[in-house]
């Protein structure tokens, strides 16, 4: 897990909450590959949202291939070459996830926010001791 530097934790105002769904026998469900898919559904293209990501096109197309290979039904539609050159959509069981996904983490913010907010107050009070010792 990548730690966010000090300046990008103090503009922080509130916490943030990320939750990964883990499919017994199956594989994972994330905020990484849930991105991934909204980007997929603005650009429309696997290798822009890939680039919109700042991720390699072959780890992109593998999430996608991994989220396809899970679902019954597909997740992305992809199109290959022509004048068009070939992209991507979201298809509705694909925009189902998102929304479903989003309505999960939304659910558990809105339970969790007293939690959440205590784990906050109670890191800020650590970094403002540490800064005033300094």
């Amino acid at each position: 897990m990548k730690r966010k530097s000090r300046s990008r934790r103090a503009k922080s105002t509130a916490i943030e909450l990320s939750i990964r769904l883990d499919l017994p026998g199956i594989g994972h469900i994330g905020p990484g590959k849930i991105e991934l898919l909204k980007q997929i559904r603005t650009h429309r293209s696997i290798s822009a949202a890939a680039r919109a990501m700042k991720m390699s096109y072959r780890r992109a197309w593998l999430l996608v291939q991994d989220l396809n290979d899970v679902f019954a039904e597909p997740i992305v539609e992809k199109w290959f070459g022509g004048t068009a050159r070939g992209g991507a959509t979201l298809t509705e069981a694909g925009d189902r996830l998102v929304a479903s996904y989003e309505a999960v983490v939304q659910k558990s913010v809105d339970a969790n926010r007293a939690v959440l907010n205590e784990i906050l107050r109670s890191a800020q009070s650590r970094e403002a001791s540490r800064s005033s010792a300094s």
